[in-house]
């Protein structure tokens, strides 16, 4: 059973004022009726293509706001989203869902921008709940009940019928009068002044086109002037007007061809050719007349609650301007519509609906916005890249910047799955052992085949004597082939995760003025140096970008294993580490 929204009192710490409130009685004297500045301000939104647009333009954006259950708590600067409870199960109901609330947003936009008055109104049909927004013209009081205008009559408009008793009361949201708070105001009302400069130009260049279409003036000849006619216009009252309109009706008929664009070739004596004359009825066109339609559009832009660049064009408006512009608005023209409409769904459908269902703190819950899908952020993916390579964000931030979400955060198995991928792309000796766990299947390979470097070739000269032999175990003679295998399969998974750990150790390069860069390795590649990934990363650039600065700078692998280097690091502890050269352009080579 709907009720009337309950009143604050001015001891509750709840209390809001704004402007929506629900008509309480169906009483002549509380319902609007429209005033001069409101009729001229529709007859605008209908006739007047710049302000029609401008406000479709913030009804769509209204549109796209969404609204939720929330709770006001203490401290906070807003209230806080509830994610289950009465109150939200009743804002899944409002308007039948998002598509209605939509449709109820972008109508109470409307009535914000134009008369600066509406009505919400939820009528109970058959149990089933009928949301609509309507103007002050079409609600009215009478013989104890409201009516609405019918909008399935056939009168167009012009029959009343009644809201069904159980209805709830039409909630009126209007944007109050800086001066009489219980009247209605809007930037329509001191815009119309422009709007009328702007329909008279309208107007006026209107007229001259269509002046220019009515008549093309007269030609004036002297009585002394005659001239040769065709045999067919002889018998006509004047053979040569009915010659010439005959050419001229040709030339109509036929569009592109000679006749419409040969000028009719005539000889009449010297002395009265000065006498022919053209008289033009037609308006002269107003070279500054539409610098005064621009004008007036540029001061209309300025007085409505849009973006001045809605009307204006966009024109030298960057991507990041233009951003920041669109927040503005939003903050300015979108925020304060929205929360007006907030509280006139809390008082009146929310909390009385929680009232009558006996939540005990009803006044504490309130209908508030969600302007998500209306922001535009710059793309800033190129650059959270470019940092992440860097080790300077995480991949939390990574991930918001790249229109990824917390969900797609890679699991440890699928980082070990990609580990084992950068490993098999950048160390060709270590696929054999990399591929089985990636694969899940066993792969026999001789390990004899992998123990040296890779032959050299004309672009990649081999590099020299590691500084100490890499160990590895070989199968005793003796053993059974079984344990042979173990043996191999345990040495492939030892191999493997050093591997992984030496990817994943954090490494550096010495930069120095007249000399090689020099790829600094931890400890843990001390017997290892050739089959580091960093080393097999290194040998497939040609040469390293060398930075501005000269000293220590960290390096790592990116997802693919390329080799990257980070940020200059001065106060980076490389005493534990061992370094290896670079040769001009053709990779490193072991020092």
């Amino acid at each position: 059973m709907p009720t009337s929204a309950p009143q604050h009192t001015a001891d509750d710490p709840h209390a809001v004022t704004a402007a929506a409130a629900p008509v309480k009685a169906p009483r002549t004297e509380l319902i609007r009726t429209t005033d001069m500045w409101q009729e001229e301000a529709w007859g605008y939104h209908d006739t007047l293509g710049e302000f029609r647009y401008a406000t479709e333009w913030e009804a769509k954006r209204l549109s796209r706001v969404r609204l939720y259950a929330a709770k006001l708590q203490p401290g906070a600067d807003e209230p806080v989203r509830a994610e289950a409870g009465t109150a939200v199960d009743l804002m899944t109901q409002f308007a039948g869902g998002p598509a209605g609330q939509a449709q109820i947003m972008d109508g109470l936009g409307t009535q914000l921008t134009v008369p600066g008055e509406g009505y919400l109104i939820v009528e109970n049909i058959n149990g089933i709940e009928k949301w609509s927004v309507r103007s002050i013209d079409e609600v009215r009081a009478g013989r104890g009940r409201y009516e609405v205008i019918d909008e399935n009559s056939a009168a167009s408009g012009y029959t009343w019928r009644p809201l069904s008793p159980d209805s709830m009361p039409p909630i009126r949201v209007w944007k109050p009068n800086k001066r009489y708070h219980h009247l209605a105001d809007s930037p329509a009302r001191a815009a119309r002044s422009t709007m009328r400069e702007l329909e008279l130009v309208n107007r006026h260049i209107i007229a001259q086109y269509l002046s220019r279409l009515a008549s093309a003036g007269v030609v004036l000849f002297p009585d002394e002037v005659t001239f040769p006619v065709r045999e067919e216009f002889a018998d006509a009252p004047d053979p040569f007007m009915a010659e010439w309109i005959e050419i001229a009706a040709e030339a109509i008929r036929t569009p592109g061809t000679a006749a419409g664009v040969v000028p009719i070739p005539m000889k009449v004596p010297a002395e009265y050719v000065d006498r022919i004359k053209h008289l033009d009825f037609t308006l002269k066109i107003d070279e500054r007349i539409i610098e005064k339609r621009d004008s007036a559009i540029k001061r209309l832009a300025s007085q409505l609650n849009v973006p001045p660049e809605v009307l204006l064009g966009m024109g030298d408006v960057n991507h990041w301007n233009a951003w920041i512009s669109d927040e503005t608005s939003l903050k300015v023209d979108v925020a304060p519509d929205a929360e007006t409409i907030c509280q006139a769904i809390t008082t009146g459908y929310l909390q009385p609906r929680l009232k009558a269902s006996g939540v005990e703190d009803w006044a504490s819950w309130v209908v508030w916005y969600d302007m998500s899908e209306l922001t535009l952020r710059p793309d800033r993916s190129d650059n959270a890249i470019k940092l992440y390579d860097r080790m300077e964000i995480g991949g939390a931030a990574l991930r918001r910047e790249t229109g990824f979400d917390e969900s797609d955060k890679p699991s440890r198995d699928e980082l070990k799955q990609q580990a084992l991928k950068v490993i098999i792309n950048t160390l060709p000796s270590g696929a054999p052992s990399a591929l089985p766990l990636l694969t899940g299947q066993h792969i026999d390979v001789n390990t004899s085949q992998v123990t040296g470097p890779p032959a050299s070739t004309a672009a990649e000269p081999a590099p020299a004597a590691a500084p100490a032999a890499e160990t590895r175990d070989a199968p005793n003679a003796g053993e059974p082939p079984d344990s042979t295998a173990q043996a191999r399969q345990t040495a492939a998974a030892a191999r493997q995760e050093r591997l992984v750990q030496q990817a994943q150790q954090l490494h550096a390069v010495r930069f120095a003025t007249g000399k090689p860069p020099e790829l600094l390795h931890p400890r843990l590649c001390q017997q290892h140096a050739y089959s580091c990934p960093f080393t097999h990363a290194a040998l497939k650039l040609h040469s390293l970008p060398r930075p501005g600065t000269s000293g220590v700078y960290e390096a790592r692998l990116d997802a693919f294993g390329r080799f990257t280097i980070g940020r200059h690091n001065p106060l980076l502890n490389v005493s534990g580490f061992f370094s290896t050269t670079t040769r001009s352009r053709d990779g490193y080579a072991r020092r």
